[in-house]
């Protein structure tokens, strides 16, 4: 009897990341490929845009600051150039609130749902006019991406919720794992490592969406990879 081989085909598609720095990166990159981990025959797999990194370290200044000048094309690198010449399917824009002022948004915490609006607005009108925004995803974390990663590590419900020095709920729950994250060494190799500690703790996409439950901006970014 003859036996037939059939060969699934995945298709591969690539998802541009503008974040913040580098462990921002490289946090979106996980949730995003584990959560989208073939989907429907499709693969997603990320890449970085900005900023870039050289022997583990990032290049340059970014922030909030370079964010906007990336996808508004004032860059000499940019969202306009890259993207195309990447082959980006989606580009997802990573940014915290908690200094959204600063960008010239109203941090209002009491209306969860209008600041996230207002922030993916002004997203939206920073970006260049020739690139197609209904490519972008939003990844805006209230109030900083630490805030995303409390449930990683913590299943107390309330700490989860938090979005007030969510970077020290964190180093608390793994300093018993003699790890620990400075807020100004992000790029260092022991921030590194704690990262990727955190970050292992929840690897299948069922997990990813319950951890973020807790985050509106988590949530909505799942939201919206969910219908890629």
């Amino acid at each position: 009897m003859a036996h037939c081989l059939i060969i699934f085909k995945i298709m591969s598609k690539k998802i541009g990341v503008v974040s913040e720095g580098v462990s921002d990166y490289r946090t979106i990159k996980h949730i995003t490929e584990r959560f989208l981990k073939s989907k429907d025959g499709e693969e997603y797999f990320t890449i970085r845009l900005n900023p870039k990194e050289e022997h583990n370290k990032q290049v340059g200044f970014c922030g909030w600051q370079g964010v906007f000048n990336y996808i508004s094309g004032n860059d000499k690198n940019n969202l306009i150039v890259e993207a195309p010449k990447e082959e980006c399917e989606y580009v997802i824009v990573q940014i915290d609130t908690d200094v959204c002022e600063k960008y010239e948004v109203k941090r209002d915490l009491s209306n969860i749902k209008t600041l996230w609006n207002n922030v993916r607005e002004k997203i939206e009108k920073a970006v260049h006019p020739s690139f197609d925004k209904s490519k972008l995803i939003f990844a805006i974390c209230i109030e900083e991406l630490e805030c995303w990663l409390i449930p990683f590590v913590d299943n107390n419900s309330k700490r989860c919720m938090n979005m007030d020095r969510c970077l020290n709920i964190v180093n608390s729950d793994i300093h018993k794992e003699k790890f620990f994250i400075d807020k100004d060494g992000k790029n260092s190799l022991g921030a590194q490592r704690a990262y990727e500690y955190i970050l292992k703790q929840k690897k299948k996409p069922k997990e990813i969406v319950l951890c973020s439950e807790y985050n509106y901006g988590f949530k909505k970014f799942i939201e919206q990879l969910d219908k890629l």
